[in-house]
């Protein structure tokens, strides 16, 4: 509780707010507006790496894959290894959100409208639906189940490039694991719309038993795999699914190993990030020093005259700091109400950039670029900011009356 002394340059401090309402007002709107600023461009980018990245797991690269070693250095996938149920055991344990076996046949349709390399990936239907919603964006047809072989789960851009419908075949051609040319007639059983354009002309979903008798030329009866696709919270699990695999031959890759085009933009956001961050604390420093100087130094007379009649400099550093405290609970205040406004707002509708490529989808990488990004706001980067500049209001407080009382004793 204050005592009566500092209740009384408590007042004093709020009335010489009050009194200075302009300078006041402008000094607590610089600092909102450079709290609001860099907490937006924070969670702006923040967002937006997010989304690319969700947007890179979802693209059946996950946020790790558990690869065969040779799969791995050659992406050939001649050698699938069982997926056995110790294996099992060790990947899908917490905090692995799911984990998705699969194998890989590169290949080719040619039809009539022209032809096109792709993906067909052998999957459990069951684990992969955990993995990616696709069984979820069906838009005609039906999943693939466990057991049928010969149907094909195929992408919408892929059936409307070559008029494909359900229940049509399409003729794959491969090369099986003797290196033998073949071409086999897969049936239609779905369409799917999930991604970007180029995934959905990419990627064909088949399971375990089609692919086997495809490439093997037979049906093992066993789940293969040249990799493991493993969806976990983040990056942090990385070291712990690390040593999982350790002395089973396997090798781990992260997302950004397997896709580093898209972690070179997300570095670059995140470089970014920093420069703003930089310019924005080189703006709020000078925007809230030069103002804080110049309203002590007009309060020269007014100390000094407060000095003649025996107020102690230990009592101006009082008065000082409750000014701070008052400025600070101010521009917090109003700051916490604009961006509870403006980030809430956004974050809800999104901030919408559709209109500068005329709606038509960016991809890079094969990625569809997010063209309405949602900001994200943590706790972290709002306590941060406050922080710096808390630190910035106080510096400025302080060294303007530390010049100002400077001056005061020179002439007194």
């Amino acid at each position: 509780m204050l005592n009566d002394e500092n209740r009384y340059l408590f007042k004093f401090a709020w009335k010489s707010i009050r009194r200075h309402t302009g300078r006041s007002f402008f000094i607590g709107f610089s600092v909102s507006l450079a709290v609001v600023i860099a907490v937006w461009v924070i969670a702006f980018f923040d967002g937006l790496n997010a989304q690319i990245e969700e947007a890179v797991v979802n693209t059946n690269t996950g946020f790790f894959q558990v690869q065969d070693p040779v799969y791995a250095k050659t992406t050939d996938t001649g050698q699938p290894r069982p997926y056995t149920s110790e294996l099992r055991a060790l990947i899908e344990s917490q905090p692995v959100l799911a984990a998705s076996p699969e194998v890989v046949l590169d290949g080719n349709i040619s039809t009539p409208e022209g032809a096109a390399g792709l993906f067909a990936i052998g999957v459990v239907p069951e684990l992969h639906q955990k993995l990616l919603p696709i069984a979820q964006r069906i838009v005609s047809g039906s999943f693939i189940d466990d057991k049928t072989v010969g149907e094909v789960i195929i992408g919408n851009e892929l059936s409307k490039l070559f008029k494909f419908s359900v229940g049509d075949q399409l003729v794959l051609n491969y090369q099986d694991v003797t290196g033998d040319l073949r071409s086999e007639l897969l049936t239609i059983k779905g369409v799917y719309h999930y991604n970007s354009m180029s995934f959905e002309k990419r990627f064909v979903y088949i399971n375990q038993p089609t692919w086997q008798t495809l490439f093997l030329n037979g049906n093992s009866g066993e789940i293969l795999f040249n990799r493991i696709v493993v969806n976990t919270p983040g990056f942090q699990d990385g070291p712990a699914l690390r040593s999982r695999i350790t002395g089973q031959g396997l090798e781990l890759r992260s997302w950004k190993q397997l896709n580093p085009e898209m972690a070179v933009v997300l570095e670059f956001h995140d470089g970014m990030i920093k420069f703003f961050f930089f310019i924005i604390a080189v703006t709020i420093t000078m925007t809230i020093l030069t103002p804080v100087r110049m309203l002590w130094q007009e309060r020269f007379k007014e100390l000094k005259m407060m000095n003649v009649i025996g107020v102690s400099v230990g009592k101006f550093w009082k008065l000082g700091l409750y000014e701070v405290f008052l400025m600070i609970v101010f521009s917090g205040t109003s700051s916490a109400l604009i961006l509870v406004g403006l980030i809430g707002y956004q974050t809800w509708n999104g901030v919408d950039f559709r209109f500068l490529s005329d709606g038509i989808s960016i991809e890079r990488a094969g990625i569809k670029l997010p063209g309405v990004i949602y900001p994200r706001l943590t706790l972290e980067q709002l306590a941060v900011t406050f922080l710096f500049v808390i630190f910035v209001l106080s510096v400025s407080y302080i060294w303007s009356i530390h010049r100002t009382l400077r001056r005061l004793e020179v002439e007194s």
